[in-house]
């Protein structure tokens, strides 16, 4: 997952709190995935894949009522099957975990991920594995810092959800 997709998610999260609910909230949201895996560094030259599957995502908030920061928790999963350009076949599973802090003014914003993508099968593209751990701050709708804690494989070309 790029840098700009998750500060986009942030900011949804964000909007979705303008109201935030007095006390906790649960979200489930079951969706299909699709996706083509091309470019990545883990990969053989020329080999692309194909890859489908179902997301689900459960998001948590909750106001604290002492300082009115908005904790927002949310954890994504998505698995699926997946045939590369050369007729293999793998499966894959994704997990993202977000912990966002919202302060009442809205900024700066916090938020923590943790995005692991795994692909395992029988052909040239078996074991791309990648993940990475990193922190956002978000100080208005338009300027964000995105910084690395733990960077696994090369997330940024070999991870396509």
């Amino acid at each position: 997952m790029n840098g700009r997709r998750l500060a986009l998610r942030s900011l949804l999260a964000i909007s979705l709190l303008v109201t935030p609910p007095a006390f906790s909230q649960v979200t489930q949201i079951r969706t299909p995935v699709s996706f083509t895996l091309s470019g990545c560094t883990s990969l053989p030259a020329g080999v692309t894949v194909q890859g489908t599957g179902e997301s689900f995502v459960v998001i948590n908030s909750r106001v604290d009522s002492s300082t009115g920061i908005t904790y927002v928790e949310e954890n994504s999963i998505v698995t699926g099957k997946a045939t590369d350009s050369n007729g293999a076949s793998y499966i894959f599973n994704y997990h993202q975990h977000l912990g966002i802090q919202v302060p009442p003014g809205g900024f700066p914003t916090t938020a923590d991920v943790a995005d692991h993508f795994n692909l395992v099968g029988n052909g040239q593209a078996n074991q791309v594995q990648v993940h990475f751990v990193a922190r956002v701050t978000i100080t208005s709708p338009t300027s964000f810092t995105f910084d690395f804690v733990n960077v696994h494989g090369d997330p940024m070309t070999c991870d396509p959800i």
